[in-house]
């Protein structure tokens, strides 16, 4: 049982007979019709069948569509257009034939294959203007352009279908006096901005909607897209399209103007006929590059990076293809464990601490003795004394420039000699000094606390500057531990610059 889009029976086993046709496979359905490919009786010839659905048989105006079109498409004879040949209507069916041309329409291609369609376009599109210069010149104008009325089979044949819409072009004075138009007929996504304020059609219509369709064929969508019917319609007549190389870089400037001339807003800005549309379209370059190699070449590209890459899951298909290619397997990088601080300084903090719990090494006789810590008041590089504050200086011990007690500088006078509990005599505008402190009142060294190398510049004071000695000791941090200051904080931007140089984690 054959069976409609509504799901009811249009014809059963015993009655594929209609009008002499027998109907073997139903290509398309629409609202009020259906198309069958048919054979007539008795021959293998196909053809096609337009048939009214039972429901529009009913209906006087779906029966008065189809008889238009089948006028209108009869009075065509042109290698780019269907030629139909019998119209059949009674009570029990309606129904007319046209050829069989076995081919997708230009919709279906552009969805499923673009850059193919697109490597052809200059072809098509010539096509499709010989068909439109065929019907003016017979004094009609098609009124419903799209992609879904144009079929293109695989050698690039184009035929110009569907003439249900098709008036007459208005010339002389009825030209003058034609008023407005009773009803919005076209499709919103294709119709020219002038017969959406219903004002009569015009070859200049035909072309607009042609331009919407090459900017489709060009980009694979058309210029406008609506949240609603009332919001495409509106966008028609008051947006501008954007360059199809917008969408599209490979499409050429020429290309480009040429398309946005043919959507002007106004009839009078576009090209006058169909014949200077084609004349136009030979002389431009439609791409930069053909779309079909440029296809051919980025598919291969990701091909190639797809099989080269370390996070592909290797298979037989791209271990084949690397055989292939004399190339080797991407080999996976271990994973690396994760320290607390980077591995120098965790190594440097060690030394640091053996260093410090060492043995002593043994004397030689007749050698002095070494000071393990050097002398009394030398600090060692890197080493503080216990409850000291960094850059706090040990008692005795002197700023750069200083002079031991008793050293004179040359030509001073040396000092009068003071006997004990006795003031200092001194002479105008000298600066008395600081008296040593007896040795039994000299604090005594205490343990040294090993510290890890500071990479701030040190900074002696004075001794009378220094803050109070916290009795605390001081916490000694990993790197990767401090805190930087408010004010050393760095920006986010440039801390991150280094991730960009860092290998893939896998």
């Amino acid at each position: 049982m054959t069976q409609n889009r509504a799901g009811d029976s249009l014809v059963s086993e015993n009655q594929n007979l209609i009008g002499g046709y027998e109907l073997k496979n139903c290509v398309a359905t629409g609202k009020s019709t259906q198309i069958w490919e048919v054979t007539q009786a008795g021959s293998t010839v196909p053809f096609a069948m337009k048939l009214l659905l039972p429901d529009s048989l009913k209906d006087p105006a779906a029966k008065k569509v189809l008889k238009h079109e089948f006028k209108v498409g009869s009075l065509f004879e042109h290698p780019t257009m269907i030629r139909y040949h019998k119209l059949e209507m009674n009570r029990d069916h309606g129904f007319f034939i046209m050829d069989y041309f076995r081919a997708p329409s230009l919709k279906t291609q552009i969805a499923g294959n673009l850059s193919e369609t697109q490597s052809r376009l200059k072809k098509i599109v010539e096509a499709m203007c010989q068909a439109f210069v065929h019907m003016n010149e017979k004094g009609w104008l098609h009124r419903d352009i799209k992609p879904d009325n144009v079929l293109v089979n695989k050698t690039g044949e184009v035929r110009v279908i569907d003439f249900s819409l098709a008036s007459r072009i208005i010339t002389g004075v009825m030209k003058l006096v034609g008023g407005k138009q009773k009803n919005i007929m076209g499709t919103r996504t294709y119709i020219a901005p002038e017969i959406i304020i219903k004002k009569s059609p015009t070859p200049q219509s035909d072309i607009y909607s042609l331009g919407v369709t090459i900017y489709e064929i060009a980009t694979g969508s058309p210029p406008f897209a609506g949240l609603s019917p009332s919001d495409l319609l509106a966008k028609h007549l008051s947006e501008s399209p954007s360059p199809p190389s917008v969408a599209n870089p490979n499409v050429s400037p020429e290309l480009d103007a040429l398309i946005l001339k043919l959507l002007s807003k106004k009839p009078k800005d576009r090209p006058a006929e169909m014949r200077e549309v084609m004349s136009l379209f030979r002389n431009v370059r439609a791409f930069v590059e053909d779309p079909a190699e440029l296809h051919a070449r980025k598919t291969k590209d990701a091909k190639n990076n797809e099989s080269l890459s370390v996070d592909k899951r290797l298979d037989s298909r791209a271990d084949a293809d690397r055989v292939s290619r004399g190339l080797a397997a991407p080999v996976k990088p271990k994973k690396s464990k994760r320290l607390t601080a980077p591995i120098g300084e965790m190594e440097a903090v060690k030394k640091v601490g053996a260093k410090s719990t060492a043995a002593p090494p043994q004397q030689t006789p007749g050698m002095m003795p070494q000071m393990p810590y050097g002398m009394p008041g030398q600090m060692m590089p890197g080493m503080m004394y216990s409850g000291m504050m960094p850059g706090q200086m040990m008692p005795g011990q002197m700023m750069p420039g200083q002079m031991m007690p008793g050293q004179m500088m040359p030509g001073q006078q040396p000092y009068p000699m003071q006997m004990p509990n006795q003031p200092m005599q001194m002479s105008p505008g000298q600066i008395p000094m600081q008296q040593p402190m007896p040795p039994q009142q000299q604090p005594m060294p205490q343990p040294l606390v090993p510290q890890p190398p500071s990479t701030k510049p040190e900074t002696r004071v004075s001794p009378v500057q220094n803050p109070p000695v916290s009795p605390v000791p001081p916490t000694v941090l990993l790197p990767l531990e401090r805190r930087l200051p408010v004010s050393a904080k760095e920006d986010p931007a440039v801390s991150l610059e280094f991730m960009t140089e860092l290998p893939d984690v896998l």
